[in-house]
């Protein structure tokens, strides 16, 4: 019991932080992806935004296990569906967005901005990531573990993001950003339904 404790204690201080980071991230590569155009760079901002509010969900959720371990499992499968959903809109956006720019042959330009908050991204966030799966998993926590996914998402974001630009700056292939983000959405998009329990099986049941 004490081991729980302690492991709820360690979620939500993963939880907070994510909080604040994704939302500073957030807000500011979406800023630097509206004036490049970058397309991975939004969906990276987006997804920053997203896995912040999935991380104030997942307060709420170990907050209310804390206060009354009756109710845990009823708040978790409610704290899955709300990354469930977060993860399917993402994947929804990326994809529509992807086949948009490429219908349209949308060429982003660099942005020093966001190659600067990508690296640190990928500083942090994959680490971040690890910690949270962990916990997860001792507590059997599907919630977290989806949010654990978001967060890694945000990383392989961060990196196709930079992948994108440099083929930009250096080759000229605008379209390499669009098919990234696209590769992207599909997978989200999978993850995303999963967690709603589309397919039959919860991630908490992995």
């Amino acid at each position: 019991m004490q081991r729980r404790a302690h492991d709820l204690s360690a979620a939500t201080r993963l939880s907070v932080i994510s909080i604040v980071w994704s939302s500073l991230v957030g807000a500011v590569a979406v800023f630097a992806a509206l004036q490049s155009g970058a397309l991975s760079l939004l969906g990276f901002g987006v997804n920053a935004l997203i896995d912040a509010s999935a991380s104030a969900a997942l307060v709420w959720r170990f907050a209310v296990e804390v206060r009354a371990p009756r109710r845990a499992e009823r708040v978790e499968r409610v704290a899955e569906r709300v990354v469930g959903a977060a993860l399917s809109s993402l994947g929804i956006y990326l994809i529509a967005g992807s086949v948009q720019a490429l219908a349209e042959g949308a060429h982003p330009d660099g942005s020093d901005l966001g190659v600067l908050l990508l690296c640190a991204s990928l500083v942090v966030q994959p680490p971040l990531a690890l910690l949270k799966r962990r916990v997860a998993i001792r507590l059997r926590s599907g919630a977290l573990r989806a949010d654990s996914f978001l967060t890694a998402i945000g990383a392989l974001l961060a990196l196709l993001s930079l992948v994108g630009l440099a083929a930009i700056a250096q080759f000229g292939v605008g379209w390499a950003d669009a098919v990234a983000a696209l590769a992207v959405g599909l997978i989200v998009l999978r993850e995303g339904v999963l967690s709603l329990g589309l397919s039959g099986r919860s991630l908490s049941r992995r």
